[in-house]
């Protein structure tokens, strides 16, 4: 990659990816492009339903019920797309439960009138969702959202130091820019520091060779901080395409994992707004103290019914970590706005 000065109109990745997705998310419906795990069966909605009741007290036990709360239950979907989640999700739990979706998209047409819908550019306006912290009990799920959170995006020169990288957005034309210790950085990482970077990388992505690419997660991680905090009580549920610590301390992933996808297909990540533009989730530097990271298949064989729907899932369909987190009750919480049902 060239650090010759440039002509080209270039922006730093974390920018141009964030208006490039929110593009192609408002001109494009994600299923015309991709598949996920939830079509190709109702195990993940099944598993995520089981997460609304509390643990059986003993295995040979049925679930107790849920202990009664002045809050309402609920289910909100970040990234919901076309609701198909909310859809499979319905038809497990009970009529109480309020199902949202949230997306930057409009409701879908077709979407069942009883799932409610914000429509909310959330890396943004998390606002819009509730309004205020604190206000269901119940579930917030991510699933396959904290891979389209643009992050900035380095690579490590001769001297192992973080270069950002800038990008062309009509071309995907790269070239290096300024290090973290350059006063230039500050306004190339889309909000957060250079200091928080070089420490997010020091700890979750350490340096180990020259050329070697990172995906700076710290963005993804204060954003799913916001997200759990809509929960007064219940599971935070991400799930996607993730790496994890002991690999890339390893170098397991020094190419960096930036990927553009159009048409069902992997191509080069052009952050013009005509592709989808992800890369893994560091959900470990996500996570909190109390929350766990298991691998998909781990976390769906445990029911009979994710065990058979993992054998004749595709491959690339079953290759997701799950971070849940759990969130434990707060004292004096607020009821719910009536506008975040409706």
């Amino acid at each position: 990659m060239s650090d010759a000065p440039s002509t080209l109109p270039l922006r730093a990745w974390v920018d141009a990816w964030d208006d490039a997705n929110h593009t192609f998310y408002t001109h494009h419906a994600p299923e015309q492009h991709f598949r996920t795990s939830i079509d190709a069966g109702t195990a993940t909605a099944r598993r995520i339903a089981a997460l609304l009741a509390p643990p059986p007290q003993h295995p040979h036990e049925h679930p107790r019920p849920a202990p009664r709360s002045s809050l309402p239950r609920c289910i909100v979907d970040i990234g919901s797309g076309s609701g198909a989640l909310l859809t499979q999700l319905a038809a497990l739990v009970d009529d109480e439960v309020t199902l949202i979706g949230v997306d930057v998209r409009p409701r879908p047409d077709d979407l069942p009138a009883a799932i409610g819908w914000r429509q909310v550019r959330v890396t943004r306006d998390i606002e819009d969702i509730t309004g205020r912290d604190g206000l269901i009990t119940g579930l917030v799920i991510a699933h396959e959202f904290l891979d389209d959170v643009a992050c900035p995006v380095v690579e490590l020169d001769d001297d192992l130091r973080p270069r950002i990288v800038q990008v062309e957005a009509a071309t995907g034309t790269e070239v290096l820019g300024p290090d973290l210790a350059d006063p230039a950085a500050e306004a190339l990482l889309g909000g957060i520091s250079p200091n928080e970077a070089r420490a997010w990388l020091d700890h979750w992505w350490p340096a180990t060779k020259p050329l070697a690419r990172r995906e700076v997660g710290l963005p993804r991680d204060l954003l799913w901080r916001r997200l759990t905090r809509i929960l007064a009580s219940g599971h935070a549920i991400a799930i996607d395409y993730a790496h994890r610590l002991d690999d890339r301390r390893l170098g397991l992933w020094d190419g960096g994992t930036v990927k553009g996808f159009v048409d069902g297909s992997a191509c080069r990540p052009r952050p013009d707004g005509s592709v989808n533009i992800t890369s893994h989730v560091a959900l470990d530097s996500c996570a909190s103290p109390h929350a766990t990271v298991r691998s998909q298949f781990d976390v769906l064989s445990t029911s009979a019914v994710g065990s058979r729907s993992l054998a004749s899932w595709p491959p690339d369909l079953g290759s997701f970590d799950w971070l849940i987190e759990p969130c434990t009750p707060t004292p004096a919480t607020p009821a719910l706005s009536e506008t975040m049902v409706g």
